[in-house]
């Protein structure tokens, strides 16, 4: 079932009752929402998810207002991840609009290349059409449509060029850089190396759970199955070494792509004089990517001064700021960022991870969800 054949009742219950499990008021609240007006918009996202970046970012750089739920998506201890919780894939179901599930692994998180996963974030819910819209790439160019119009991020001179290079980046293997060594030179950072290592067998371990808790429900026993499926074939992928080797391959031709584009004129941004959507994307895209230990690609080498002027204008961006590098636990501590570098950084993440998940879930987990 669509949220566009369901009713206006059915459809707020079904939206109160994926946030009746999002309780923490820290991570659930209004984003530049003037007092004692309704949002019109609540967004479902997650403080380190590339996609939810991009949408983030969006908001901030569209000031448009929101409710905020910044969920809690990794498997830590006994702790069900709220993205995989019945009520919020339910929710996510409805804007699925019969589009298949990914079951396979590319590396990449397009919905266009890989399927429609129902157990991710992020998801916008817009409670004046009374619909679900899901994909970041989807999200983000209908927040354009529907904000301000005179400052569109999608001008039509532009549109075709900006949603090519929108394509570029969102069909670039991010996860699979995030998830998976380089089996010759793995420079992501410490922590996230060392953490992320097995994660898509606790992620099943949590899914089978799932299933075994919702047995009157086969469309989520579906939904389930299917991820476990693809997180099945991820953890293939990541431990694979030539499919790494073709990851930092590919994310290296992505670099020069932008670099290629940014020598054809000599404006400030990625089609000319307009920021546009286009360079939210790369912005994001290619910080991921410095995060994570790629930087020196362009940073090491003189002639690429066209690709660092962009990228020290595009850093400084106040949406970007806002919406990524200042959000609460959007990245880890990282030597290859400044912003996320040294104890501070250190121990500003700690504090966030435990508001975050209290310590009795993490042990004890979900009375109703039983782990074996």
């Amino acid at each position: 079932m669509s949220s566009s054949q369901i009713d206006r009742k059915e459809f707020a219950a079904i939206v109160a009752m994926a946030n009746k499990d999002l309780k923490n008021k820290n991570y659930n609240k209004s984003v530049s929402l003037p007092e004692g007006q309704n949002a019109r918009f609540e967004l479902y996202h997650s403080a380190p998810s590339l996609c939810s970046h991009k949408v983030r970012t969006v908001l901030a750089e569209k000031n448009i207002p929101y409710i905020s739920h910044d969920m809690s998506i990794m498997p830590i201890g006994k702790a069900i991840p709220q993205n995989y919780r019945p009520s919020y894939v339910r929710l996510r179901m409805l804007g699925a609009n019969d589009r298949n599930y990914a079951t396979d692994y590319n590396g990449v998180s397009s919905v266009d290349m890989q399927g429609l996963d129902p157990c991710v974030v992020p998801t916008l819910v817009d409670h004046e059409a009374a619909c679900v819209v899901l994909d970041s790439q989807k999200i983000c160019e209908y927040l354009d449509a529907h904000g301000e119009p005179k400052n569109s991020l999608l001008p039509k001179k532009l549109a075709k060029k900006a949603l090519q290079h929108i394509k570029l980046v969102d069909e670039a293997p991010h996860v699979a850089f995030l998830y998976g060594r380089h089996p010759d030179q793995d420079k992501r950072p410490a922590g996230l190396a060392k953490n992320i290592d097995g994660v898509h067998a606790k992620k099943n371990r949590t899914l089978r759970a799932l299933i075994n808790h919702v047995q009157d429900d086969p469309a989520l026993i579906a939904a389930y199955e299917a991820k476990i499926q693809k997180e099945t074939a991820a953890s293939g992928f990541v431990c694979d070494p030539e499919s790494m080797r073709n990851t930092y391959k590919l994310m290296e031709a992505h670099i020069a792509t932008l670099e290629a584009q940014l020598e054809s004129h000599n404006e400030d941004w990625v089609l000319g004089s307009d920021f546009t959507m286009a360079d939210i994307m790369w912005t994001i895209s290619m910080y991921r990517l410095k995060w994570g230990g790629l930087g020196h690609v362009w940073e090491d080498r003189q002639n690429r001064q066209r690709l660092n002027g962009y990228l020290d204008r595009a850093f400084a961006r106040p949406s970007f700021q806002k919406g990524v590098v200042k959000w609460p636990g959007a990245y880890a501590p990282s030597d290859h960022t400044a912003e996320f570098s040294g104890k501070d950084s250190q121990r500003r993440f700690a504090k966030h991870m435990r508001q975050r998940i209290s310590l009795w879930e993490v042990i004890f987990g979900d009375p109703q969800i039983k782990l074996s």
